[in-house]
């Protein structure tokens, strides 16, 4: 059963991650000005914490472990997406997944992996 959950928060993660990433970007590419790009940036921030949250949630157990997964399968996705330009979103994009989603990712799972009584003192 724990297998189960390990691996229903993995697609959980990147299955919200994909579909939220894939609404943005259709906004994204029928905007145009100035604020696009940091509002895309911003975000692909909140996309990245909240995929992170959903897997490490759902998997229950090892959420660093759970963490580390979720960001290499979004990080070689991207990555692969962006050097064979696989997609018609813009190059900014791209490398702000990699730059912002990936390590947001990987530090919610970090902080859900911490004990919940951590600092506090006798």
């Amino acid at each position: 059963m724990r297998a189960f959950r390990t691996v229903g928060g993995i697609v959980a993660g990147y299955v919200m991650f994909g579909s939220a990433s894939m609404l943005l970007v259709s906004v994204v590419m029928l905007q145009a000005g100035p604020w696009v790009v940091p509002l895309g940036l911003a975000a692909l921030a909140v996309i990245g914490a909240l995929a992170g949250w959903v897997a490490t949630t759902v998997a229950g157990t090892r959420p660093r472990l759970i963490g580390h997964i979720l960001a290499g399968l979004v990080g070689a996705a991207t990555l692969a997406n962006l050097l064979l330009r696989l997609g018609a979103e813009p190059g900014w994009y791209k490398v702000g997944t990699l730059f912002l989603t990936v390590p947001l990712i990987l530090l919610v799972s970090r902080a859900r992996d911490r004990p919940a009584d951590a600092g506090t003192g006798p």
